[in-house]
């Protein structure tokens, strides 16, 4: 990402977010892209790529704990109406009334939260991999499931320090050089500490470069784990469960277009975790799509995920 186009914000919370910004060219919209644990803006990098010279505004955070956004260590931060406050304060700043956001993983149920405390920004939603996840349903109960066993290890006081120590461990467990070796690694109880307890090492996905893991290696390293670890730790936490338990369920219905881009080879945000979600809640126009990738289809799937938002975004007609 040209560093360039970062700039920073201070929120009312009092944290300084990083963000990149790129204003549209006439008659364009504005896109946020959110993104997940563990990356930062970085993720978006073949999307910026790809809109930027088309003329398409982009807004990019480094969401709270990432990248060169502050980095709280207490999770009850990352309480929902915070981070969406957080994301306001952006828009804001901007002079951005409303926006086209894309979430995948994390920045998926960020976007989700926004629909549910400030849907007047939204204009449209796109999620990838992660679909919406309304605060009516427990996040606590969602995470329950064996596929999740790996956040056991993600919330333990000793797992960010020792992801840190082993960090190219860390890196081979969540990109794998074949998806379906997350169900070994990630998706049975004990085997994420194992993997990176030993310091084990595999080879990186084929469509990962060294450059890729450098970059990632490096965003981890400079800020630490223990704040993007808060994300999770902070689905256990009574005020953030109280909050969403609050939520009216007609907040929770959706009525500007969606687009949900199912991961096929995700065996970890399987694509029918959703179905019911998406039969349920959205009351607008919904588009269903798939690739046929793991988890990481926004990196290693680029021209396919981009030709679907792109169609997707230019038939909104915004």
């Amino acid at each position: 990402m040209d560093e360039r186009y970062y700039k920073q914000v201070k929120t009312q919370r009092g944290f300084t977010y990083s963000y990149y910004f790129s204003p549209p060219a006439a008659g364009k919209p504005f896109l946020l892209f959110s993104h997940g644990f563990p990356s930062a803006s970085y993720l978006w990098l073949k999307q910026v790529a790809f809109f930027q010279p088309l003329g398409y505004g982009l807004v990019i955070p480094d969401n709270l704990g990432y990248g060169g956004t502050d980095k709280p260590t207490d999770p009850k931060l990352y309480l929902a109406s915070g981070l969406v406050q957080d994301m306001t304060d952006i828009l804001d700043a901007e002079n951005i009334d409303k926006i086209i956001a894309i979430g995948h993983d994390w920045g998926a149920i960020l976007l989700s939260r926004i629909l549910n405390h400030q849907p007047q920004r939204i204009s449209a939603a796109a999620f990838c991999a992660v679909g919406y996840c309304p605060s009516t349903v427990p996040l606590r109960d969602l995470f329950a499931s064996e596929v999740f066993a790996y956040q056991r290890f993600f919330i333990h006081p000793d797992g960010a320090p020792l992801m840190e120590k082993n960090i190219d461990a860390m890196i081979n467990v969540l990109w794998g050089e074949r998806p379906e070796l997350v169900k070994e690694t990630m998706c049975i109880n004990g085997a994420t500490r194992a993997c990176i307890e030993s310091n084990r090492r595999t080879p990186l996905p084929p469509w990962m470069t060294e450059e890729d893991a450098e970059m990632i290696r490096t965003s981890l390293l400079t800020g630490g784990l223990t704040a993007p670890l808060c994300w999770y730790r902070s689905v256990n936490e009574e005020t953030i469960i109280n909050e969403d338990a609050a939520v009216p369920p007609a907040a929770c219905e959706i009525h500007v277009p969606m687009l949900f881009v199912a991961f096929k080879k995700d065996y970890i945000a399987r694509p029918e975790f959703w179905t019911e979600t998406h039969k349920t809640y959205p009351k607008g126009p919904l588009t269903l799509k798939e690739i046929e990738s793991d988890h990481w289809g926004v990196m290693s799937h680029p021209k396919e995920l981009n030709e679907i938002l792109l169609e997707w975004v230019e038939g909104l007609g915004m």
